[in-house]
């Protein structure tokens, strides 16, 4: 029975989630937190404001620092701190009084660092685990990502660049996990999210981007990819993944040039290469040092040997290569590469744009640099424009699992 109401539960979120993107941005979004652990067990702890716990029959006030246990037990979940214990329930939500409340949540079984989260918690079990859900402000979440994914320290204009991208990302994907029942994932298969931003800086950019977008010229919310370092030219969607988005075509960028992950080098044994290029239908028995040799002045999308023509991309998957920009050389005991860049090399550079940054260039001009013919509108002017679901064609890499936002 209980298996036959959760999936029925999961049917309506997943229409919900499917239809009502507006009204679902107006609210809180769902996170599964911890979501590539199979949960067990763990300790919430609040640190600021006020917290109710709300199970089936009852709800208690929590107070700051009280510890709170929530363990599994089958396919419920037992409540209790060190004086009380409150039973066993299908779900139990952790509520936030104050519209400014903390809390801390401590993974036990697996044990894992804690991590702060803003305003809501609800937890029951699916999937064979403990599922953590926060229930967060979206621009809390967005600013929580920004430091998740752009690090400390840096220029307030990339800050706002930034926040358009995991905007955009966040408001075109609110559907992504619909049929599991929640918005999104914390991990790289979403967005990365790490739990509370403390910097002010990233708020302030956040809330001066509040609510902006970047569409494309059918204004729809773009494929906001992004990376590390494009080695000083980015690549072109068709060029990594199947489809061709007219906004995501490769720029030269020669910012990113004084950049840590600019350059970089592998050497890889000769054996492991020539069995790479085997399994690719080269004929390995008649393969010389001048066959393997291979040279990209500008990014290419095959490495050919002996006809063959291998994409540059399967390379550097099959390797766990910086990137997909490298040349190659044989030698006698092995294979060397000399590479540029870190990342797929589609969209905006980061490294690249904390340079423009930091050189006086505005976020708008940032974004147009790396995406072209696209705009920076609001979600209520977006809504107000558009009837129905708004998903932008996501250009999915087949043969990969690595997501199109990250490097």
């Amino acid at each position: 029975m209980h298996s036959i109401n959760v999936m029925k539960i999961r049917q309506i979120i997943a229409i919900s989630l499917l239809l009502l993107p507006h009204a679902i941005w107006a609210q809180k979004l769902s996170i599964s937190i911890f979501n590539e652990t199979p949960l067990s067990s763990l300790l919430l702890t609040p640190t600021h404001g006020q917290y109710r716990l709300v199970m089936p029959d009852t709800a208690i006030s929590v107070s700051a620092n009280q510890l709170v246990y929530i363990t599994r037990k089958g396919d419920s979940i037992s409540v209790r701190d060190a004086q009380h214990d409150w039973g066993t329930h299908r779900r139990v939500a952790l509520v936030g009084q104050t519209g400014h409340d903390l809390v801390r949540i401590k993974p036990i079984v697996p044990s894992l660092p804690a991590r702060l989260y803003d305003d809501n918690m609800n937890f029951y079990v699916d999937f064979h685990r403990l599922m953590a859900i926060n229930l967060i402000e979206q621009e809390k979440y967005v600013a929580a990502v920004v430091e998740a994914e752009a690090g400390p320290n840096r220029a307030p204009e990339f800050y706002r660049a930034q926040a358009l991208i995991v905007r955009t990302y966040t408001y075109a994907n609110l559907h992504r996990h619909a049929d599991e029942g929640f918005n999104l994932c914390d991990g790289v298969h979403c967005q990365a999210y790490k739990g509370r931003s403390d910097n002010n800086r990233i708020f302030e950019a956040t809330n001066d981007t509040r609510d902006l977008i970047i569409v494309d010229a059918q204004r729809k919310p773009i494929a906001a990819a992004f990376h590390a370092n494009c080695g000083g030219h980015t690549a072109n969607s068709e060029d990594v993944w199947v489809a061709a988005m007219p906004y995501l075509v490769g720029v030269p960028d020669r910012f990113c040039s004084g950049g840590r992950s600019y350059t970089w080098e592998r050497r890889i044994p000769l054996s492991q290469w020539r069995r790479f290029l085997a399994e690719q239908g080269v004929d390995t028995l008649r393969l010389s040092a001048a066959d393997i040799g291979f040279t990209q002045k500008t990014r290419q999308s095959h490495y050919v040997v002996q006809g063959v023509r291998i994409p540059t991309t399967k390379v550097r998957e099959r390797f766990n290569l910086k990137s997909a920009w490298f040349n190659v050389s044989a030698h006698k005991h092995d294979v060397r590469l000399s590479g540029r860049g870190y990342g797929h090399g589609v969209g905006l550079c980061q490294e690249g744009a904390m340079a423009m940054a930091n050189r006086g260039w505005s976020y708008e001009r940032i974004i147009a640099h790396y995406y072209q013919d696209v705009s920076i509108v609001s979600i209520d002017e977006l809504q107000a424009e558009t009837e129905g679901p708004i998903v932008p064609q996501l250009p999915t890499p087949p043969d990969s699992t690595e997501p199109i936002r990250l490097f």
